[in-house]
């Protein structure tokens, strides 16, 4: 089913939507279109078990949607509200980026330093620098290869110490590739400027002067803080399921935060001009996520509207999800989620036999999933473990389970390489055949 998003208008109480200007009002008002559609999306998603959190949203004239959105199922910590404070992973990195770009205005650093005038003894330091580090352009990689303790153990200083022992994977800004190293470097780079943590910079800098009193860090910040946590959940084996705290996450970066609270440091970012460097293309935003757990923040600075969701459940379609809510803002059309049913169709081995090879896919930190063809099927092998198979939806679009939309895609790159585009958590990673 398509809406268009011009069309639908209704009303709710305050506890949706409510204006900058008259927040504790009791009296209805209009909703916004937007905010109809959103809510239909979202309600759909979530009857479908793909979205478990929050959402808020701001439009251009300063009306705000916010709601938790929660699947029925028989686990009491998979519920969450608005007030809850979820993990935010990779969006403590756009919190660095601001800080590196105060910390720059404030004559502290710049951005063409070399990462030898923090790290002296860092090999190749004085090929790499702060701006090379902040757009995944310095060659280190996502994690850390040569380790395989709890990075939760870990000293910011014993951080820095394992970087050292990292090899290129390619010539300083030569490339981009997503490295979570490169980062625990610019924390403790921002840290060293406050005479503390990174987390001691983000409370003084952004949580406690713009009165973020349910934000801070899981491991760095007084424990008393974290009052309401949403846990992550997964599904396996058809149910979901409470997810462990991930061991192998350092404690640099380890943030909370709730959907108000973000909106708060997003008013700020665009609202001060010193930060709209931080835009491309009129645009700030940034995602996070690990196993249970997603995040995903998104302005746009000409068209004047904000995207928070903070979700505690990891079987979302991320991309999509995303780009849906991004085309609700811009009034263009969506389709509401439904039940797939995807069938299978006959390939002849001819076909499939093309496709077997070993795949690297670089940017999902070297998942590399091996493809063989066995008795007439494709079947995937991680680490030589049995994957699942490839079942084919047409000459080179496969997929694992009918009831989802993820894919496994055969194709060639611009020069004309073999690779495959393999959807996973809800992201599309393209993978490098490497034999």
């Amino acid at each position: 089913m398509k809406v268009k998003s011009v069309i639908l208008l209704a009303f709710v109480g305050l506890s949706l939507v409510y204006c900058k200007e008259d927040r504790e009002s009791d009296n209805k008002i209009n909703q916004p279109t937007s905010f109809t559609i959103l809510d239909t999306y979202m309600t759909a998603l979530t009857d479908l078990k793909q979205f478990n959190g929050v959402l808020l949203v701001e439009d251009s004239a300063g009306h705000v949607f916010s709601k938790a959105y929660n699947i029925e199922a028989e686990i009491p910590t998979l519920k969450v509200s608005v007030q809850h404070q979820f993990d935010l992973r990779s969006i403590a990195k756009l919190f660095a980026k601001a800080s590196l770009v105060k910390l720059e205005h404030e004559g502290k650093l710049a951005f063409d330093q070399k990462l030898s005038d923090f790290f002296p003894e860092f090999p190749r330091g004085d090929e790499i620098t702060i701006d090379q580090l902040m757009h995944h352009q310095s060659g280190l990689g996502r994690e850390f290869k040569n380790y395989e303790g709890k990075g939760i153990d870990l000293s910011p200083e014993q951080v820095v110490e394992l970087a050292h022992q990292e090899k290129l994977e390619f010539e300083p800004g030569s490339d981009s590739r997503y490295s979570n190293i490169g980062f625990q470097l610019l924390y403790k780079i921002i840290g060293e400027k406050s005479g503390g943590t990174y987390a001691n910079y983000l409370r003084n800098n952004f949580f406690d002067p713009l009165k973020m009193k349910n934000s801070g860090s899981h491991y760095l910040d007084p424990k008393g803080q974290l009052n309401k946590y949403a846990f992550g959940h997964t599904e396996k084996n058809d149910s979901i399921q409470l997810v462990g705290e991930d061991e192998s996450d350092m404690q640099q970066g380890h943030t909370f935060s709730t959907v108000e609270d973000m909106k708060k440091f997003l008013d700020f970012i665009t609202e001060n001009k010193l930060y709209n460097e931080l835009a491309e293309d009129n645009i700030i935003t940034h995602a996070g996520g690990t196993k249970g757990k997603r995040a995903w923040v998104y302005t746009d600075l000409q068209k004047g509207y904000k995207i928070i969701f903070l979700a505690n459940y990891d079987n979302i379609p991320f991309s999509n999800l995303t780009k849906d809510l991004i085309s609700i803002m811009d009034g263009g059309d969506v389709e509401i989620p439904k039940e797939v049913n995807r069938k299978a169709i006959e390939v002849p081995s001819s076909i499939l036999e093309k496709y077997v090879g070993t795949y690297d896919f670089v940017d999902a930190g070297h998942i590399v999933i091996s493809v063989k063809l066995e008795e007439g099927k494709l079947n995937a092998y991680q680490k030589g473990n049995f994957a699942g198979e490839l079942i084919p939806e047409n000459d080179s679009t496969f997929f694992w389970d009918p009831k989802s939309k993820e894919s496994f895609i055969f194709t060639k790159d611009k020069e004309g390489n073999s690779i495959a585009l393999m959807d996973f958590q809800g992201v599309r990673w393209q993978g490098i055949l490497i034999e």
